[in-house]
């Protein structure tokens, strides 16, 4: 008889599949990666296959128990998606596989081993009011179809906000279906206020990070940054946009508009960075501005929050939930209000290193233990429903 068909005892072993196939940009990468760090370093008596597409996934590092299935072949949607309903059963089953953790969402439906489904991609969740090409229209649309069968099939459906879980619902009666909300961690370790270079001591920089998708709404920021200058008379500000071309359209739209509003020489699209240089503007910038529509989590927000990073965000999407009271809100689709709110965290030292503390306070309620541990209470219990009901 297979593992999987096995009625476990409490406490017992399990084979994990953490199927992390489509972490291939951004937050993906970092959960992906510290989840499945966290998960093998904290509870050793499990044994983990890590399955992924991304080289930064494939050589990060990783317990013993930890068995790497690096798969560059299924970077392309369709190859991924054909081999997780084929394939990949076979893998299951040879394997012994327990419990698969999905971080992809996306089901196969074609096994009986428990699957818990993570829900990520922030499109499935778009509300009304982004407007995206016709094309991404119709992926958004067959995405949240295969989401609302995926969740029905879920043994447990993680969301990672109740904002998610809110957007959800204007799709889908989520009453019926099984979820819970487990928040992704920091990490905490080097986060001090000791170690941080202090506000007064930090470039005249405002830095955003995140891969330009349209629901990010760079514009936004692009146009308060020339409603700043035309209200304050500042032409020194720099706004600095970290994130690779994920829509080289959109890319090249913000491109055009930093161009259009001459502010070529205080506005600059840097592109990808490796995670060194990017924990290096974080250090030195002054301000972090996201003015994002729509998250799943936004995790950027409470990474510049560990770098001492006074933090202005929109007050959409999961923000106020995430940031709590250790952010500063903005609209944002009023550039204006935007301008006024940097202006005040830029000018006024008191209020940018009270937002300051309260970020360093703000993330001891986020870290990667805790979450591992109520991903391990999710899979364990899936686990032993799944056998009770044999």
């Amino acid at each position: 008889m297979l593992a999987h068909d096995q009625e476990r005892a409490p406490g017992r072993p399990l084979v994990i599949l953490v199927n992390a196939l489509s972490a291939v940009i951004g937050g993906g990468i970092t959960v992906a990666t510290k989840l499945t760090r966290q998960i093998a370093h904290d509870f050793p008596e499990h044994r983990l296959l890590l399955l992924c597409t991304h080289d930064d996934v494939a050589e990060f590092s990783y317990p013993e128990n930890v068995e790497l299935l690096h798969r560059p072949d299924l970077l392309p949607r369709l190859a991924r998606w054909k081999w997780e309903q084929s394939e990949q059963v076979e893998l299951l089953e040879e394997r012994g596989v327990d419990v698969v953790l999905g971080l992809g969402g996306y089901l196969c439906f074609r096994t009986n081993v428990p699957q818990v489904a993570v829900w990520q991609n922030s499109n499935v969740f778009s509300p009304p009011g982004i407007k995206r090409p016709a094309s991404e229209t119709a992926l958004v649309w067959a995405q949240r179809v295969a989401q609302f069968f995926s969740m029905r099939g879920a043994a447990q459906n993680v969301f990672l906000t109740d904002n998610s879980v809110e957007l959800a619902s204007r799709w889908w009666e989520m009453g019926r279906i099984r979820h819970c909300v487990i928040r992704s961690g920091v990490d905490l370790q080097g986060h001090r206020p000791e170690a941080s270079p202090p506000i007064t001591k930090r470039s005249h920089t405002v830095l955003s990070v995140g891969h330009t998708y349209i629901h990010k709404n760079y514009e936004a920021m692009i146009d308060a940054m020339a409603a700043y200058r035309a209200r304050y008379h500042d032409t020194e500000l720099r706004l600095e946009i970290v994130g690779a071309p994920a829509n080289p359209q959109y890319f090249a739209a913000l491109e055009k508009r930093i161009r259009g509003l001459g502010l070529e020489d205080q506005v600059a699209m840097l592109g990808p960075l490796p995670p060194e240089a990017v924990r290096e503007k974080m250090s030195s910038a002054r301000l972090y501005l996201v003015t994002s529509l729509l998250e799943t989590f936004g995790l950027t927000l409470l990474e510049a929050m560990g770098f001492g990073l006074p933090v202005l965000a929109s007050d959409a999407t999961c923000h106020p939930e995430v940031g709590g009271e250790a952010a500063l809100y903005c609209e944002p689709r009023e550039p204006d209000d935007i301008a006024e709110k940097m202006h005040r965290l830029l000018t006024e030292d008191d209020d940018a290193n009270q937002f300051r503390e309260r970020g360093f306070v703000h993330l001891r309620n986020f870290s990667w233990q805790k979450t591992a541990r109520q991903y391990v209470r999710e899979l364990a219990s899936v686990v032993t429903e799944t056998g009770e009901g044999l």
